[in-house]
């Protein structure tokens, strides 16, 4: 039986807190089945809809699974080649006959970011097909699946890192008054941030340049 493992990411954008990868491995067959169930692209689904589509998605699937990078190793290393060490740590793990990725890369580079998965996965004797999209969250309901499994788990840790702060903290966005206000709060009280702060981030970065005494490092 042909499987397809769908992978997507959430909070790859966010100043705060993880960047979540999701994977979720299904038969080729049953894959129509995860659209009739209303998978799509977890940002087109509200927090409600998609914490209940978990249990059937899980249903119809062979397994799904989540890999966390925090805060601290984004700041220490490319989000790129973190991104790939989780999407090979997937693959492993599930071992399918086709993966599917939604690309976070411009078309252009499809090509040589899929010839960078492919080398990484014959490191480890992994012989997969790859497909790489832009927008496959879209087109694919196994990607879809994954996505939302991805965001529910974000979700949760950034509940968690809110519960820890005490305080609102927002949505993790750069853009997010919430998340710039307790920023700027933070700093003001501590000088620092916490560890669930990605500090090389622009964001972060221009706050403490404005407070013109400040450094981070």
């Amino acid at each position: 039986m042909r499987t397809r493992l769908g992978i997507d990411e959430a909070g790859r954008g966010c100043v705060l807190g993880p960047m979540v990868f999701g994977g979720l491995l299904v038969d080729e067959d049953r894959e129509p089945e995860l659209k009739r169930l209303g998978a799509k692209d977890s940002k087109r689904l509200s927090k409600k809809r998609r914490e209940a589509l978990r249990e059937p998605l899980a249903a119809a699937s062979r397994g799904w699974k989540v890999v966390e990078i925090p805060a601290v190793d984004i700041d220490g290393a490319s989000m790129g080649i973190l991104g790939k060490e989780a999407i090979v740590a997937l693959v492993d793990h599930f071992r399918p006959t086709v993966v599917v990725l939604d690309a976070p890369v411009p078309p252009r580079g499809i090509p040589a970011f899929v010839d960078d998965l492919q080398r990484r996965f014959a490191e480890r004797d992994i012989t997969v097909e790859v497909v790489a999209e832009n927008k496959a969250d879209d087109n694919h309901p196994c990607c879809s699946a994954a996505s939302v499994f991805a965001k529910t788990a974000r979700d949760a840790r950034l509940a968690e890192l809110e519960a820890l702060a005490g305080e609102p903290i927002g949505s993790g966005y750069p853009s997010d008054p919430k998340t710039q206000a307790w920023l700027r709060g933070v700093y003001a009280r501590t000088g620092t941030f916490p560890p669930f702060v990605r500090t090389k981030w622009e964001t972060v970065r221009r706050l403490v340049g404005d407070d013109g005494q400040g450094r981070l490092f």
